[in-house]
């Protein structure tokens, strides 16, 4: 056991001089790996994480010392009357902190406590937090596949459940969809084998709690149905919402700007890529502000390549940003200087078509950030019409895709492949038709 009598241990904790102050507009970003973990935490303690996650600024190359007041906690996650506050907080934080989350890394599974210190100040009335440095790759520094939202969504719901249910769901809000098998649903909530046995009691203790909650305090609402064989049910499929009208839309606080990521590029620079796109000056702030420093980079690339073949290349480069078209369309392939004198003109061409391998090259340069990723992207832009045209256009995909993969002598795409959980659906359907 480490000695916490030992000055060395504590220097860095012991140098949070600044209380910080819990606000519930805040933002709280994590990765979608550590939202889809097992772990299993009490109504109090998920409420202790998720205010120490609002104070997280994803920019910070460390996880800090976060130092509350404890009256300031006992403010937002309520108290027990048995005991004083001071040391219901101290039987909370100590119970989360033997709490742990496991997660998977390739071929390994990691289990890992969320905090690593927590100290308290009698004189002051405070307690200084600190997450598991381990955990830095699901809250710093996200680039893709993570989840943002307020810290007021959660911190009011009154059911353990019901936040797990919102951040699965937040997750999907963009495709509106996501399917579980039952199994995987009560895995997913860390429900024992022994609880809720009976499908019905899950729905009224868990699911319709959650429906209830989220859709009256959360910015997003859901609707579910049931999948079942013969008469069992076994799956769910949910259809998640924003829950936001238009004026709400336009009071909401922005996120942190893209996570602050933009801080570490040279703005100037692509500003300068911007004006020799012709993109107007009105637009700039607008996309530096709503878009990703990946998602316009790509983009004023994907524009950049095709110059002189656009008619307006502002208002293209606009859209290009925009709607992503980088991630959505394969980028024009260079072609590789040939010796004139050995290959005619007219024989290049032919032998590309004929070779394997400058085939497979080319197929595999269309999903450059990915062929689940291409998906997800397809989904999200055909769903705007409806979700059986997503649904559809997606598995044109997956079978044109099987048929080439076949066509160049690849086998194909393994399941475990995919992360996404519907994605994975759809694709395990298809396999299951061949």
């Amino acid at each position: 056991m480490p000695n916490y009598e030992n000055n060395s241990l504590i220097v860095d904790p012991l140098s949070a001089d600044d209380i910080y102050e819990i606000n519930t507009k805040d933002w709280i970003t994590k990765s979608n790996a550590i939202i889809e973990s097992q772990y299993k935490l009490s109504l109090q303690e998920q409420r202790i994480l998720l205010i120490t996650a609002s104070k997280v600024q994803p920019s910070d190359e460390d996880f800090k010392p976060y130092k509350f007041r404890v009256s300031d906690l006992i403010d937002k996650i309520g108290a027990s009357k048995k005991s004083s506050m001071y040391s219901y907080i101290r039987e909370v934080v100590t119970g989360l902190q033997r709490k742990t989350l496991s997660y998977k890394k390739g071929t390994k599974t990691i289990v890992a406590n969320w905090l690593v210190t927590s100290i308290y100040e009698d004189n002051e009335g405070t307690v200084i937090l600190k997450f598991n440095p381990d955990l830095k790759e699901f809250f710093l520094h996200l680039k893709e596949k993570f989840t943002m939202y307020q810290l007021e969504n959660v911190i009011q719901l009154n059911s353990v459940y019901s936040v797990r249910i919102y951040e699965l769901l937040k997750q999907y809000e963009s495709i509106r969809k996501r399917t579980f098998t039952l199994e995987e649903f009560r895995e997913k909530l860390g429900i024992e084998p022994s609880k809720y046995k009976q499908y019905g009691h899950l729905k009224n203790k868990v699911i319709t709690v959650a429906q209830q909650e989220i859709g009256e305090k959360t910015d997003i609402k859901f609707e579910f149905e049931e999948t079942k064989k013969g008469r069992k049910v076994t799956g769910l499929i949910f259809r998640i919402e924003s829950n936001l009208v238009e004026n709400d839309i336009k009071k909401l606080k922005k996120p942190p700007q893209q996570l602050n990521f933009m801080e570490d590029l040279d703005r100037e620079e692509i500003k300068d890529r911007l004006q020799a796109l012709k993109v107007s000056k009105s637009k700039w702030d607008y996309i530096l502000e709503n878009y990703s420093p990946e998602q316009i980079l790509r983009n004023i690339q994907y524009a950049e390549e095709r110059v002189g073949s656009v008619n307006s290349i502002g208002g293209y480069t606009y859209n290009a940003i925009k709607n992503d078209y980088a991630a959505s369309k394969p980028a024009p392939t260079k072609k590789k200087p040939i010796r004139q004198e050995m290959i005619p003109d007219y024989m290049q061409d032919i032998d590309k078509e004929n070779d394997p391998e400058y085939q497979l090259k080319q197929y595999e340069s269309m999903y450059k950030d990915g062929f689940e990723n291409y998906l997800l992207k397809v989904y999200e832009l055909k769903a705007r019409l409806s979700d059986e045209a997503a649904e559809r256009e997606v598995k044109n995909i997956i079978d044109s895709d099987y048929n080439k993969r076949t066509e160049l002598g690849l086998k194909p795409r393994f399941i475990k492949e995919f992360d996404n959980k519907f994605i994975k659906n759809l694709y395990k359907e298809y396999i299951h038709t061949k």
